[in-house]
């Protein structure tokens, strides 16, 4: 038997398999990174995305302009930071799992369900301003 290593094998104890639902940053995106975030955000930003698992970036860029100017892009540029070194931010902030455009804090359970609960409550929420919408259109 061969003492050489092999490439093809994960070590089964350390491999985490939502990883690759965590997506990071390219060396150069990294080093364009200027957040001036405190203690504070990064607390904020976790306990946002528990409290309302499965937005998008840009429902999540709505919700945390509350306590810092976010885009939809600086939004998905966090997540991906946290991501990238996620040793950095343990048990402060992230690591979070991207599926379908939707962003997910990671759990030891499955997310499958919380997925199908996002997308139909973002499909409720549109269907709500349409509503509201007619309702301010038709002058009631």
């Amino acid at each position: 038997m061969s003492q050489e290593p092999s490439t093809k094998r994960r070590v089964q104890s350390n491999y985490k398999p939502y990883l690759k639902n965590c997506p990071i940053l390219t060396s150069e995106q990294a080093s364009n990174v200027n957040f001036d975030f405190t203690c504070e955000t990064y607390k904020l930003i976790q306990g946002m995305v528990e409290r309302l698992p499965g937005l998008t970036k840009e429902e999540y860029a709505v919700e945390a302009s509350k306590f810092y100017k976010f885009t939809p892009e600086t939004m998905e540029t966090a997540f991906k930071l946290f991501n990238t070194w996620p040793n950095s931010y343990y048990n402060v902030c992230g690591p979070f799992i991207c599926k379908n455009d939707r962003w997910f804090p990671i759990y030891s359970k499955k997310y499958t369900d919380t997925l199908k609960l996002a997308n139909e409550n973002s499909l409720l929420r549109e269907r709500i301003k349409e509503l509201e919408e007619k309702l301010s259109t038709k002058g009631v």
